[in-house]
């Protein structure tokens, strides 16, 4: 496909540029500013130039490309991203922006566990959604179009391994695994230094679980930002409990 598509910030007028060989990948280039506007807002409200920012699962790096354009050179960017397509995607995405010296992509899955495990594709296409780690625990594929033995880390691990510097901002978007993600990083979210702010997509029936953890470790619930068909169906009557929706978690002080 090979398509360039530039989008520009309604509110500062900078521009961003994006290649997409998907349909997929065009679709997330164009919506950049409209498919998650939460999520954009919490990135202006919480960001500081010399932070650094881990964005796991980030797909073609739109949210990695936004928050790197709003750093100074002493902050950084971690894009995490194990679909190895879209890791193409993302870096061709980073280099057309010029923030490459902002911006670290990780192409391995992060995890609540150290070692290899099972990747499965659903679908080849760069910037496609639902591929997964098999881990205990999590989503179960019945159907892909392919696997491979993924590398996985913890983000504790990946700070302790000098991997990454701790992040002050956290977004984990990986259709499935959150938990488990989060449970990795249980010694960050209880130390010393730990993120002033995290992002973690919810799936259904899980938000309980997820609070009760963040809560153990110091974190309140401060927002919730429904996403996709979530927001018609919370109109519907449906309750934000049994939807998937983001939660941003933020320390008690």
């Amino acid at each position: 496909m090979g398509l360039r598509v530039t989008v520009r910030d309604p509110e500062d007028g900078q521009r961003y540029r994006f290649t997409s060989d998907s349909l997929h990948s065009y679709q997330r280039a164009r919506a950049l500013f409209s498919k998650e506007p939460e999520t954009i807002g919490w990135l202006r409200k919480n960001l500081r130039p010399s932070d650094v920012f881990l964005d796991i699962g980030a797909n073609v790096g739109t949210f990695s490309i936004f928050a790197a354009r709003h750093l100074s050179q002493a902050g950084h960017v971690y894009a995490c991203e194990p679909h190895l397509p879209t890791t193409i995607q993302l870096l061709k995405n980073i280099s057309l922006n010029g923030v490459e010296d902002r911006v670290s992509v990780i192409s391995l899955a992060a995890s609540g566990r150290d070692g290899f495990s099972p990747f499965h594709y659903k679908r080849w296409r760069p910037g496609a959604s639902g591929s997964q780690l098999a881990v205990p625990g999590g989503p179960s594929l019945t159907r892909h179009v392919g696997s491979e033995l993924k590398s996985s880390m913890r983000v504790d691990s990946m700070i302790a391994q000098g991997v990454i510097r701790s992040p002050d901002l956290i977004k984990i978007d990986t259709d499935g695994i959150e938990i488990q993600i989060v449970a990795g990083m249980k010694d960050l979210l209880s130390g010393q230094g730990r993120p002033r702010s995290v992002l973690v997509e919810v799936q259904q029936g899980e938000l309980q679980t997820q609070r009760d953890f963040m809560r153990a470790c110091g974190y309140s619930l401060v927002e919730r930002h429904l996403i996709g068909r979530g927001k018609r169906a919370f109109e519907l009557g449906r309750p934000s409990e049994k939807l998937t929706l983001n939660a941003v978690f933020e320390p008690v002080h």
